[in-house]
C-alpha cells in the first residue's frame, strides 16, 4: 500500500527543547512577592535619596552643623538605604527553589507558580494515569454476540487511533492474543464518552456504560453485571453496534505505589484532597476507598471545570492530571500540575510537571514552595533589619561610612548565601 507521512514538528521540538523553553519562561515569570518588592523599590529608592539629601543640607543650613559631618552621614545613609539586598532576596530564593525542584524531577514554570504552591488549600486529582499507574489491563471480556475474541478484535479496531490509556489496554490485550485488526474509517472521539468508527461495513462504538444507556437498551442482567465489575474497582466499557450491545470489557488500573502515602502526607499538611474522575461512581469509590480520598465521579471535562470553580471559593486549588481531558481544569486551577508521562497538551497547559510521574512529587512541590517562602521571608527580615539597625546608629553618630558599606554588601552576601541553601533542600523524611 501507499504510506503518506506528514511531519508536523521540526526535530528541535522534542522533550529537551520543551524543557529549555519552560525554564526560560520560568526565569521570566516573577513571583508576586518579587513584583511587590519591585513596586516598593520604585517608591523607596527616591525617598531614601531625598532623605539623604536633606540630612546633608538641612542641619548645616538651619542648625549650624558642620558640613563635612552631615555630608558624611548623608552618604552613609544613602549607602545603608540602597535596596540591593532587598531586591535580590526574592529572585535568589526563587531561582534556587526552581533549581532544587528540577533536581528532584519537579519542573515548575516560574516564580509565580512556585510561590502559589505553598499556599494551596485543596489538591484535586484525576484518576487514570495520575493516582493510578496509567497502565490498565483488560481483566475480563464478556460477549453477548459472538466470542470473546470477536468482541476484543472489534473493540481494539475501533480504539486503534485513540491515545486514551483504556484504549492502550484494549490494544495491548489484542496484541497479546495475536488478533488481526480490520481497517477502520470515519473514526471519531466523543470527548469523555466514547470512540466510534466504521469497519467491515458496520458502525461500532466503544464507550462508557453511561454513553451506552443514552443510545441503547441494556437489560437488567447486563446492568447488574456492569455494576458487579465496577464494585471491584474495574472500569467497564461497552462495545455497541447501533443500539445493540455486543459485549463488555472490564479494565483494571492499579493505584500508584506511592499514592496512598502521598495523600496521607497532604492530609497531615492540612490540605484537602479530592479525586475528580470521568469514571463511574462505583469504580471511583472503590479506588478512593483504597487510597483514602474523597471522590467525585461521572464527570465530563466541563464538569471538572465546574468543580474546580467551586473548590476555588474555599481557597487556592491545585489540579493534577495527565490527559487532554484534564487540560481545561489544569488551566483553570490556581496551579496546574501535569504528570510527566501525560499528553503534550497537559504538559503545556500545566504550571508544573512531575517528571518522575510519582504522586509524592505533588507533596515535594508544595513542601519546596513552603521552604522557598520561608527563605524569602528570612531574606527580607535580614535585608530590612540590617538597614534599620545601621540607619539608627549612623544618625546617632555611632557608625560611619565603612560600616555602612559593609552592612550593604554584607546584607547582599547574607541573603544570597541563605537563598543558596535551598539547593541542598530535601523533602521531609527523605534521605536522598
Amino acid at each position: 500500500g501507499v504510506l503518506t507521512v506528514r511531519i508536523e514538528r521540526p526535530t528541535s521540538d522534542n522533550t529537551i527543547s520543551r524543557i529549555i523553553k519552560l525554564v526560560e519562561e520560568a526565569e521570566s515569570s516573577k513571583a508576586p512577592t518579587a513584583r511587590l518588592i519591585d513596586r516598593f523599590s520604585r517608591v523607596y529608592t527616591p525617598i531614601v535619596m531625598l532623605i539623604s539629601g536633606l540630612v546633608m543640607v538641612v542641619p548645616p543650613l538651619l542648625m549650624g552643623g558642620a558640613w563635612h559631618e552631615w555630608i558624611y552621614k548623608g552618604l552613609a545613609l544613602l549607602l545603608i538605604g540602597c535596596p540591593c539586598a532587598l531586591l535580590i532576596s526574592v529572585p535568589a530564593a526563587i531561582t534556587s527553589g526552581l533549581s532544587s525542584g528540577a533536581r528532584r524531577g519537579v519542573l515548575i514554570k516560574g516564580g509565580a507558580a512556585l510561590e502559589t504552591l505553598g499556599k494551596i488549600k485543596t489538591v484535586a486529582f484525576d484518576k487514570t494515569g495520575t493516582l493510578t499507574a496509567g497502565q490498565p489491563k483488560v481483566t475480563q471480556i464478556v460477549a453477548f454476540l459472538g466470542t470473546q475474541s470477536d468482541v476484543l478484535r472489534l473493540a481494539a479496531a475501533v480504539e486503534s487511533g485513540s491515545s486514551h490509556p483504556l484504549a492502550h489496554a484494549i490494544l495491548e490485550r489484542a496484541k497479546q492474543d495475536q488478533l488481526k485488526l480490520p481497517s477502520v474509517s470515519d473514526a471519531l472521539a466523543i470527548q469523555g464518552k466514547a470512540v466510534t468508527a466504521t469497519l467491515e461495513g458496520r458502525s461500532l462504538s466503544v464507550g462508557s456504560p453511561r454513553y451506552a444507556l443514552e443510545g441503547a437498551t441494556l437489560s437488567d442482567a447486563v446492568q447488574n453485571q456492569i455494576a458487579a465489575l465496577e464494585q471491584q474497582g474495574q472500569t467497564v466499557v461497552v462495545l455497541l453496534e447501533g443500539n445493540r450491545a455486543l459485549g463488555l470489557l472490564a479494565i483494571r488500573d492499579e493505584p500508584r505505589a506511592d499514592a496512598k502515602s502521598a495523600l496521607a502526607q497532604l492530609k497531615e499538611m492540612k490540605i484537602q484532597t479530592v479525586m475528580l474522575t470521568g469514571d463511574n461512581a462505583r469504580t471511583g469509590t472503590a479506588i478512593g476507598t483504597i487510597l483514602g480520598i474523597e471522590v467525585e465521579a461521572d464527570l465530563l471535562p466541563q464538569d471538572k471545570l465546574e468543580r474546580i470553580r467551586l473548590l476555588k471559593q474555599r481557597g487556592l486549588v491545585a489540579m493534577v492530571g495527565d490527559g487532554i481531558n484534564d487540560a481545561p481544569a489544569l488551566a483553570l486551577a490556581d496551579v496546574g500540575i501535569a504528570m510527566g508521562g501525560g499528553t503534550d497538551v497537559a504538559l503545556e497547559t500545566a504550571d508544573a510537571a512531575l517528571l518522575k510521574s510519582q504522586v509524592v512529587g505533588v507533596v515535594e512541590a508544595i513542601q519546596l514552595s513552603q521552604a522557598t517562602l520561608n527563605n524569602i521571608y528570612q531574606n527580607i527580615v535580614v535585608a530590612l533589619g540590617l538597614k534599620v539597625f545601621f540607619l539608627v546608629t549612623t544618625l546617632l553618630g555611632l557608625t560611619g561610612l565603612w560600616p555602612a558599606i559593609l552592612a550593604d554588601t554584607g546584607a547582599t552576601v547574607l541573603v544570597t548565601i541563605n537563598a543558596l541553601r535551598l539547593l541542598t533542600w530535601k523533602p521531609k523524611g527523605s534521605n536522598l
